[in-house]
């Protein structure tokens, strides 16, 4: 007796291998979705380093178009070197064009261009083989002087590559402040450093800021407003190791105060000399910031580092004031029991400043303290001189950013 055979129905209806065939559909649907996102990631990447050098490239050129000595030609030179620098070695994953310039004089304006051609990983499966990136900026200038003066924190905590993300930030900022090649302009733009840790290192000022010169470092202040600008004397100078309630051994960072200065490789040198130890004393780098733009401390600094009056209308005063960590420090003495002490301080010192028309910009760098960062932000008193950096390209850009409204260089595009 013959048996039919059951394999072509066995066959039809057998599932064994179903959810292999089904997983392997939706493995490739996994796939093709990760490779679109990160294709996406490298196109914003992309995207954000080429707009960040055309925005550079627009300030730098708008600066430099004031030089009546400077011939198109020269602009557009300044304008390229600056995109260059700002779009760096690692300019993100597509092959960038060179910026087209344009310059209009009669208005003041410079327009620059650029785009890059992003290739695509798997999503060439869906027949996209690249993705054109365009960024445009536009800058006009408004003649306006500028005092600038930048609390720095240079603490333990910065070491490794937030110091090197710091001193990057700082000089693009210097960078767009004072564009080469420098010399006399319509405007007088001038900078000041003063960065902090456990104190502040007062460098060549600390006999007029202290009344000895035994010690460079300097901590809080004596007398009945600690927070004020007055210029220093008896019952108002500023403490120092041996004095009530500093510590026995404070740290002090190396890097010195440098006064309001339009010496470009002045600034750039001490910055690359920034090296990260001691304590949080935020308030200190805030007092200091304070000092350095005050009409009262001229006779301290002297000569070309004099801030003008109060009141000025030419002028533009303005603070810029960066931490990565909890203000911790009195004295040269850590201890969380100070935290609250240091950021009522430094609160009070940024609203001192703004009741003399000092604009006061903060900005915090991968910081996770909420106290702290809503702290910098009652320093700021608006929003929208607020600055919360998570990375290094963050602080690049927000220092970038605060030059930008400084020099009301308007990017209307």
């Amino acid at each position: 007796m013959l048996r039919r055979s059951r394999f072509p129905k066995a066959f039809l209806t057998d599932e064994n291998g179903g959810v292999a065939v089904m997983f392997g559909l939706v493995l490739l649907g996994v796939l093709f979705a990760a490779g679109m996102a990160v294709d996406y990631g490298r196109v914003v990447h992309t995207k954000t380093r080429l707009a960040q050098a055309v925005d550079a490239a627009a300030l730098a050129a708008g600066r430099a178009l004031l030089d009546g000595r400077l011939s198109n030609s020269d602009v557009e030179e300044i304008a390229t070197r600056y995109f260059d620098t700002n779009l760096g070695e690692r300019s993100g994953f597509g092959t960038v064009g060179r910026p087209v310039i344009q310059i209009v004089r009669e208005t003041g304006e410079v327009h620059v261009t650029a785009d890059a051609n992003v290739p695509m990983t798997l999503t060439k499966i869906a027949g996209f083989t690249n993705v054109n990136v365009p960024a445009t900026a536009s800058s006009r200038f408004d003649d306006r002087d500028i005092e600038l003066s930048m609390g720095l924190d240079i603490t333990g905590s910065m070491g490794g590559s937030k110091i090197a993300a710091l001193k990057s930030a700082t000089n693009a900022l210097i960078d767009i402040m004072l564009p080469d090649p420098g010399g006399d302009t319509e405007n007088e733009v001038r900078v000041a450093l003063a960065p902090y840790s456990s104190g502040v290192n007062a460098g060549d000022y600390v006999q007029a800021a202290t009344g000895q010169k035994k010690q460079s470092c300097t901590f809080e202040r004596e007398g009945s407003s600690p927070t004020g600008d007055q210029s220093p004397g008896p019952n108002n100078y500023l403490k120092v190791q041996g004095d009530d309630g500093i510590a026995k051994r404070p740290t002090c960072p190396s890097a010195k105060v440098i006064p309001l200065t339009k010496d470009k490789a002045l600034l750039k040198r001490e910055v690359s000399r920034y090296s990260a130890n001691g304590a949080t004393a935020g308030h200190l780098g805030a007092l200091w910031g304070y000092f350095l733009l005050s009409p009262n401390w001229g006779g301290v600094f002297g000569g070309d580092s004099v801030p003008v009056a109060y009141g000025d209308r030419k002028t533009v005063k303005a603070m810029v004031f960066m931490t990565d960590g909890e203000f911790n420090t009195i004295g040269g003495t850590q201890s969380w029991r100070n935290t609250k002490e240091s950021q009522d301080t430094a609160v009070e010192i940024c609203r001192n400043m703004r009741s003399n028309s000092i604009l006061v910009y903060t900005v915090a760098f991968q910081l996770n303290s909420t106290s702290t960062k809503q702290m910098l932000l009652d320093c700021a008193g608006s929003p929208d001189r607020y600055f919360d950096a998570s990375d290094d390209e963050a602080l690049r850009t927000a220092f970038t950013r605060i030059a930008t409204q400084l020099n009301n260089l308007r990017l209307t595009n």
